[in-house]
C-alpha cells in the first residue's frame, strides 16, 4: 500500500537538462573556435572539471561559470598555451543566468494535482542553494498545488538523505514509498537502497553524471510524469 509519494523537481515536472545541454554545447563551440578539438573538450570538462566542481559548488547553476572557466583553462595549460582573460571570462558568462523562468513540462502540474489529490504527496529536490531552488519551485507554480512545508530541498540526494524525508514526512516503513524521479543516479538507487518504490521518468537524454547502472530492476519506467501518475493512481505502486 503506498502511502506517501516523494516527486523529483528537475526533468521530471520542469524542463532543466536542455538549459544546461545548451549551456554547454555553447561552451564547446567557443572552446573550438579557439582551436580545441570537441572530443577533448567534452573530456576534460566532463571527466576532469565537472567532478571537482560539484564536489565545490554542488548541484545547480551556480558552479556552471566556474566550471567553464576552468576548462578553458585546463585546456590551454595542456596546449602550452597562455590564456586569454577575454576569453576566460566569455566562457564563465556562458555559464551564467541561463536559466530563465522554469518551463513546466507538459501535463506535469495536472498530473501533480491528481496524485496530490490522492496520496500524501512530497516535492523532494536537489540544489546546492536551497532558496534560489525554493524560489524556481514556487515560479512553476508547485506551490499551489503542495504546501511549501511539504518541499524538502537537499544538498545531495543519497540513501540516507531519502530516508530522512520519509522519516520526517511519515511513520510507515519505507516500502511503503514511491519515489519518482528522473535520475537513476539520485532518484531511483536512493531510494531502491532504501527499500523504497521507485519509478523513473525517462530522461530526453542521461545527463553523463547521471548515466550509472541501477542498483537493482526493481523499478517502473514510464516516458512521462503523468504516465508515471496515472499507474499510480490505477494501480496504487
Amino acid at each position: 500500500m503506498t502511502e506517501l509519494v516523494l516527486v523529483d523537481f528537475d526533468d521530471t515536472l520542469v524542463e532543466t537538462a536542455p538549459a544546461f545541454h545548451r549551456a554547454r554545447e555553447a561552451l564547446f563551440t567557443r572552446l573550438a573556435e579557439e582551436g580545441f578539438p570537441t572530443e577533448e573538450s567534452h573530456r576534460v570538462h566532463h571527466e576532469e572539471v565537472e567532478p571537482e566542481f560539484l564536489t565545490l559548488f554542488g548541484m545547480g547553476p551556480f558552479r556552471l561559470e566556474h566550471s567553464f572557466r576552468e576548462t578553458y583553462v585546463r585546456l590551454c595549460t595542456a596546449h602550452g598555451r597562455s590564456q586569454s582573460a577575454a576569453v576566460a571570462e566569455t566562457c564563465g558568462n556562458l555559464g551564467k543566468d541561463f536559466m530563465g523562468h522554469p518551463e513546466v513540462m507538459e501535463g506535469a502540474m495536472g498530473a501533480l494535482e491528481r496524485l496530490a489529490g490522492r496520496y500524501p504527496t512530497v516535492i523532494f529536490s536537489q540544489a546546492s542553494h536551497r532558496e534560489y531552488q525554493l524560489g524556481r519551485i514556487r515560479d512553476a507554480g508547485v506551490t499551489g498545488i503542495v504546501d511549501e512545508e511539504r518541499i524538502r530541498v537537499t544538498h545531495r540526494k543519497t540513501r540516507e538523505t531519502f530516508l530522512e524525508a520519509v522519516r520526517h514526512f511519515t511513520s510507515s516503513e519505507p516500502r511503503h514509498t514511491v519515489m519518482v524521479g528522473n535520475s537513476l543516479r539520485s532518484d531511483i538507487n536512493p531510494a531502491l537502497e532504501a527499500g523504497a518504490q521507485a519509478i523513473l521518468v525517462e530522461p530526453y537524454e542521461m545527463w553523463h553524471y547521471d548515466n550509472v547502472p541501477p542498483v537493482s530492476t526493481g523499478f517502473l519506467r514510464f516516458t512521462t510524469f503523468p504516465e508515471a501518475v496515472a499507474h499510480l493512481l490505477e494501480n496504487g505502486a
